[in-house]
């Protein structure tokens, strides 16, 4: 095509949004990210960075300076139950002190852990990284009014500083958010629940630390009848925001100026003397939706446009990092034209599923919130805390005190984070239907599922089953599977003729269309070890089997199958849909 202005435009510069265009660089592939604002907003929002998106991170070499900024391990494991800062606990929940099994399934499920990092924070190194690249021209003040699919191209009307003008693209990434307004224009409906309720945020900064050195914490839940919410420590140390409900019905965030919201906040901690530095403050409706679609024409939804959850589980932001993901590379394969425009359509069937499970349970954590004072009843809970009959209050902090433990699994689901498989009769936990959030279990190998962290020694190093990857192709084979990766290596020549087995000569077209793509094979005992032995039982390819893991990191062919990595790619290339073994 001719007159192409970038192969994609991207709508949004929030984390979704800069994930899309940094997957789309490692292909090759240029893009044009408009956004509204005028840059990173610095109001944190999301700030649960769970063990996938730091795989991701890991792999898009974000990690280290994530993990920088996070809150200190020991402090954003714990997550406490209060009346106010200053006041009685209620209750404790401390993921060190926990059972020793899921303990020990998160340390060996993943080189990366869950992190804490605000999402200001997780935006910079992910804009940082992009820009470095080279590959994405990032636009703020850019608004964009108008979408004109014409069947083999898109007009993109932008206004910006430099006025009104037209980009001309192959496909639109809307990353604009759950109030962006481009979904609605494209004429999808959204599926799910009604609003569960609408929150007021306040971003502060303050010296808590009289009253959480002793017992620092993540989220201090506070339940009282003058100032109820939750604080959530954004660094571990004077950067918070503090939640509460909030009727928009008969207010809004105008009606907080920042001395009402100093008050508000000393309330909370209990005291009248602490100095409060409103920063900001926003609010957001709480539901648990999913777009009905997530393609119309050359348009693609992503991110907090496809789907919403509540807070509760903190799987909205990193639902949508894994769309990015996911639909990058095809983006990459399809504007190659060694995929099939069928490719795009998997993105939905498979991204699609996942939304629709991480809403249900991020549902079920809210209502079980309500068990321990969190939610519609909270009033209710509180009158009982602060009864003057003594005998009132102390049954209810005992009744709240046996309640705080059954909410673990709300914060701790390892199988919600990296238990899905795409396209799966079954869930990686081997229940039937959709996976289960309370048992988590070690992740296999399954066509469709993450491909399951093993250490191994590669060069003298230590290094993870993850850091094999490359983002083409990858074919892990046993010390016997020589075989198979001769005929990896004719399927790739097949599909992408002149592509490099090394991903640093991977090449693109000029354009930007990623024109080849990068592929690795390892065969286990030749190029790395496995001190421990235990890679060829996680991989599940025994001596003489492989693997074929897929750019975003999941499993695209699995040698138990009886078929060939040349009907595997055929498949995938061409948006073909099997059912999983």
């Amino acid at each position: 095509m001719k007159d192409i202005d970038a192969p994609v435009v991207i709508i949004g510069a929030g984390p979704v949004g800069l994930a899309t265009a940094l997957v789309l660089g490692r292909h090759g592939v240029r893009s044009v990210v408009c956004e509204q604002f005028g840059g990173i907003n610095p109001h944190p929002r999301a700030h649960v960075v769970n063990t996938r998106s730091m795989e991701l991170f890991r792999a898009w070499g974000i990690a280290d300076a994530v993990r920088a900024d996070a809150v200190d391990p020991a402090q954003a494991g714990t997550i406490l139950w209060k009346q106010t800062l200053a006041g009685e606990s209620l209750g404790r929940i401390d993921f060190a002190e926990g059972p020793r099994g899921p303990l020990l399934e998160r340390a060996h499920a993943s080189a990366e852990q869950l992190a804490s990092c605000a999402q200001d924070r997780v935006q910079r190194h992910l804009l940082d990284a992009a820009l470095a690249q080279g590959a994405a021209a990032v636009h703020y003040d850019t608004t964009v009014t108008e979408v004109a699919d014409h069947g083999d191209v898109v007009d993109v009307t932008v206004e910006g500083a430099g006025g009104r003008q037209t980009l001309r693209t192959r496909y639109v990434v809307a990353a604009d958010g759950a109030t962006g307004g481009m979904r609605d224009r494209l004429g999808i409906a959204m599926d799910g629940a009604p609003v569960l309720g609408h929150q007021l945020n306040i971003y502060f900064h303050a010296d808590l630390s009289p009253w959480t050195r002793q017992d620092p914490a993540l989220l201090i839940w506070l339940i009282n009848s003058v100032s109820p919410g939750v604080l959530i420590g954004m660094d571990g140390a004077r950067r918070w925001t503090f939640q509460r409900s909030f009727d928009p019905a008969v207010e809004s965030p105008q009606d907080y100026p920042p001395e009402r919201c100093a008050r508000i906040i000393r309330d909370a901690v209990g005291t009248t003397e602490l100095d409060v530095d409103i920063r900001s403050v926003g609010s957001w409706t709480m539901t648990a939706r999913t777009a009905g679609t997530y393609r119309s024409g050359r348009v693609l939804l992503a991110g907090d446009a496809a789907h919403q959850f509540p807070p509760t589980g903190g799987l909205g932001m990193n639902s949508g990092l894994a769309d990015a993901d996911n639909l990058g590379w095809k983006l990459a394969a399809v504007l190659s034209g060694r995929a099939s425009e069928a490719l795009l359509d998997s993105y939905e069937r498979e991204r699609r599923p996942v939304a629709v499970d991480n809403a249900r349970h991020s549902m079920l954590n809210a209502v079980k919130m309500a068990e321990v004072g969190i939610g519609p009843g909270t009033a209710a809970v509180a009158a009982r805390l602060e009864s003057p009959d003594p005998e009132v209050a102390a049954a209810e902090r005992r009744r709240i005190a046996q309640a705080v433990p059954l909410q673990r699994p709300h914060f701790d689901a390892l199988n919600q984070e990296i238990g899905y498989v795409y396209g799966a009769a079954r869930w990686a936990d081997g229940a039937g239907g959709a996976p289960s959030s309370t048992v988590d279990r070690t992740p296999i190998a399954l066509r469709g599922a993450r491909l399951p962290h093993a250490w191994v020694e590669r060069g003298g190093e230590r290094v993870s089953t993850h850091d094999l990857l490359v983002p083409g192709f990858t074919l892990i084979a046993g010390p016997g599977g020589a075989a198979w990766a001769d005929a990896f290596a004719d399927a790739f020549e097949a599909f992408f003729p002149g592509s490099s087995a090394r991903p640093e000569e991977s090449s693109a077209r000029p354009e930007g269309a990623g024109g080849g793509m990068a592929r690795r094979t390892v065969v286990i005992g030749r190029d790395v070890t496995s001190p421990d032995g235990r890679c060829l039982e996680l991989l599940g390819i025994g001596a003489d089997g492989a693997l074929l893991v897929r750019p975003d990191g999941h499993i695209a062919w699995h040698s138990a199958e009886g078929s060939t990595p040349l009907s595997a790619l055929t498949d995938l290339l061409r948006g073909a849909e099997r059912p999983a073994r």
